[in-house]
């Protein structure tokens, strides 16, 4: 490998916010990236592909994209995810099996598609977390289930690849203004036990402030793209 070759990542997640703010970081580093959507929006200044990441033959797709195109894989950003809201008890199984399948399954299929790739380059794969890995609280027991379990996976996942030349990069942003908190959902079933109203009053109150007047995404964005470390590659 040599220092003059273009490097490459896989961003997911890269319609806006933090997903969108590494990928266009690593553009201005001179990396050849490519970010996956679900939809068509606006221009991005960096090739995309349609990839829903919980679908088993569009994750395939992309990883016989990247050895097509590339031959390998410098980076592997794993930012795509959602936030369910909402207690226990006014979960559903579906619900909970649907936040897991976004944040924790979709990220380790497509670690497993684009192995080879990272392999070839001696690459890294950077799990993008949460504070809510690691510390859970009321109304989030989804999300912090799908974020514990993250992290415990990457974590032997690092043990597994280590002798293959292939680091883990496991990143806990704290809260910070995107989307997420208006495109994700509450359960369906939101309030019907009656037994919860101060808790959903409260998470109401911070989904607003998130969306709205929480610390701006680009420190994150900086974090997560961990430029000096990607320089080093």
């Amino acid at each position: 490998m040599t220092e003059s070759r273009t490097r490459t990542a896989v961003v997911t997640g890269t319609s806006s916010g933090l997903g969108k703010g590494v990928a266009e970081r690593l553009v201005a580093l001179g990396w050849d990236v490519l970010g996956t959507v679900r939809a068509d929006g606006a221009e991005l200044p960096f090739d995309t592909v349609h990839c829903d990441v919980t679908d088993d033959n569009s994750v395939a797709r992309l990883g016989e994209r990247v050895l097509q195109q590339w031959g390998r894989l410098d980076a592997l950003v794993n930012n795509a995810g959602i936030v369910l809201t909402g207690p226990v008890e006014e979960l559903e199984p579906a619900e909970l099996r649907h936040q897991l399948d976004v944040n924790l399954v979709a990220s380790l299929a497509l670690v497993r598609a684009c192995l080879p790739a990272l392999r070839a380059a001696s690459g890294v794969i950077v799990q993008v977390s949460s504070v809510a890995g690691y510390s859970a609280d009321e109304l989030f027991g989804p999300y912090n289930a799908s974020k514990f379990g993250l992290e415990g996976a990457s974590e032997a996942l690092a043990e597994e690849v280590r002798g293959q030349g292939v680091r883990v990069v496991v990143v806990e942003p704290g809260p910070f203004r995107t989307d997420i908190a208006k495109k994700s959902p509450q359960v369906a079933g939101k309030g019907f036990t009656g037994l919860y109203e101060p808790g959903w009053r409260e998470l109401d109150e911070w989904l607003d402030w998130h969306a709205s007047t929480s610390p701006d995404a680009e420190m994150a964005a900086q974090a997560t793209q961990a430029e000096d470390f990607l320089r080093t590659l």
